[in-house]
């Protein structure tokens, strides 16, 4: 069961259980793989390119196909405990949430209402240097 909040209630802890928490993260870092993924995919022609002139970029661009692997395997993790977390278990999702610097991630882990509405939540964040 997952507790949602209304605006008047902002300042009260938002208590959602932890089964649904640890639900949220591994869907979150399932989607982060993902995206990972997607990267992989649009550096590999470029790291072909450059492979013969730097023979340790290989190497090094093996590292982000590592952090995905870790990635998926603390989604499944996450998603394991969830199966098993004791339903009356509640922890204060909204509080931990506001730690996040990212508001839309911040919405889908607090369990927000107005999360599926976020701006940026169809297609992620951009910063531009």
């Amino acid at each position: 069961m997952t507790t949602r909040r209304t605006a008047g209630e902002a300042a009260r802890p938002l208590h959602a259980s932890m089964a649904d928490v640890l639900a949220r993260v591994a869907h979150e870092l399932n989607h982060l793989s993902g995206r990972i993924g997607h990267v992989e995919t649009l550096v590999g022609p470029l790291v072909l390119t450059a492979a013969p002139r730097d023979a340790d970029l290989l190497r090094h661009i093996q590292d982000l196909d590592h952090i995905r692997q870790k990635v998926e395997g603390l989604a499944d993790f996450l998603a394991a405990l969830a199966l098993v977390a004791p339903g009356d278990c509640l922890v204060d999702a909204g509080g931990a949430a506001r730690l996040v610097t990212l508001a839309d991630l911040a919405a889908r882990l607090a369990f927000s209402d107005d999360d599926a509405a976020a701006p940026g939540a169809a297609f992620g964040d951009c910063e531009l240097f």
